[in-house]
């Protein structure tokens, strides 16, 4: 199954690609949020349509403590109306700490942070959709009769 990672910022909505079937994800492309990730729902809705996604992992910003603040609330908000937008399974995904890996992920690679952020919030959503098309494949694995 086709999977669309997304990692929400007021800035810049960083998305994904990947199969369910081989575990991988990929970076797709930078959305200008333009102050409001709601201002760019549509833009993604129409990417998830136009690639045939059956899985949607929104990136869920979880307070360290495991509480949810007003990012994550905000998030889930985001997430309820993309949902009324596309035709596809929706999960909120616990992002704590992708950012940060990904700055190191590409700090490591040579890339200065002031030249990296659009693929910072790229690979972020590949971290989201990792996690989520991994915990779905020990739940599926976990099931009987698969």
């Amino acid at each position: 199954m086709k999977c669309m990672g997304v990692d929400l910022g007021k800035r810049r909505i960083g998305l994904a690609l990947g199969e369910s079937e081989s575990l991988m994800a990929w970076p797709l492309k930078t959305v200008d949020a333009g102050g409001d990730p709601f201002f760019a729902l549509e833009e993604v809705a129409q990417i998830a349509r136009q690639e045939k996604v059956g899985l949607v992992a929104v990136g869920l910003p979880v307070n360290m403590d495991g509480s949810l603040g007003p990012s994550a609330r905000a998030a889930l908000r985001w997430k309820k109306a993309f949902e009324r937008r596309v035709d596809c399974r929706v999960e909120a995904e616990d992002e704590r700490l992708t950012t940060m890996s990904a700055h190191r992920e590409l700090e490591s690679m040579g890339l200065k942070a002031n030249r990296h952020m659009r693929m910072v919030d790229q690979l972020s959503a590949v971290m989201i959709l990792q996690s989520t098309m991994e915990r779905e494949a020990k739940k599926n694995s976990a099931q009987p009769g698969q």
